[in-house]
């Protein structure tokens, strides 16, 4: 039986990652790794640097020594420290958002990005820049930013977040042909009635990541060989 690590920097995400693994890797040994600690620093530098890159490096070794047959990193702030990461391991590591930015650009190509934390934000948009250059497409990338809500979630003012959220996002996604989240964790402020009147699809990562996985690595197919 094969063994996927995901590396968090926020440990709560460890249930609903490991829920979502359960229903979708059945098949697949599962452990995890977090360091909030690289939140913290994320969150007062505004960006990422290169010794919160090696910090990853290092956690994903560590997670290879340990047995890991893939690792998945869900910050997707630290996206761009999977590119350093992946040349020196022996075993795959995955970028969280990857599989969802590859579904906005299926969908359109005025794209909008959410975050409530500038450096998530940089990451995600910079993923579907280079993703479309890559593929040879042109895209329009809008922007939000609402610090103030990241502000009001770790103060404990979750109804002031999800508020600030979706005011936020009403304005946003004017003339936008899908939205990404780029931090799963603000999806929570949308009602049903948000989502429906916002009138654009809305993208998170976590269940597009793990479905991805499920269909594309090998390892994660093999108890059906």
């Amino acid at each position: 039986m094969k063994t996927l690590a995901m590396i968090h920097t926020v440990s709560s995400l460890a249930a609903p990652f490991g829920a979502l693994a359960r229903e979708l890797l059945p098949g697949v040994n599962l452990f995890h790794v977090a360091d909030e600690g690289l939140l913290d620093r994320i969150l007062r530098a505004g960006e990422i640097t290169p010794a919160m890159c090696l910090r990853v490096v290092e956690l994903a070794s560590h997670a290879q020594e340990d047995g890991a047959d893939a690792i998945l990193l869900t910050c997707s702030a630290m996206s761009p420290a999977v590119d350093l990461a992946a040349p020196l391991l022996h075993v795959p590591i995955y970028k969280v958002d990857q599989a969802m930015v590859d579904r906005a650009l299926e969908l359109g190509r005025r794209i909008a990005v959410f975050s409530t934390a500038r450096a998530t934000l940089t990451s995600v948009s910079e993923l579907v820049r280079n993703t479309a250059a890559a593929r040879g497409r042109q895209v329009e990338i809008v922007i939000g930013l609402c610090e103030e809500a990241m502000a009001a979630l770790r103060n404990g003012r979750r109804e002031d977040h999800d508020r600030l959220v979706r005011a936020a996002l009403s304005d946003l996604v004017r003339g936008c042909d899908v939205l990404l989240m780029a931090q799963a964790s603000a999806t929570q402020a949308l009602r049903q009635e948000d989502q429906d009147g916002l009138g654009v699809p809305i993208l998170t990562s976590p269940r597009l990541a793990l479905e991805w996985l499920r269909d594309n690595v090998r390892w994660a197919r093999d108890k059906e060989a």
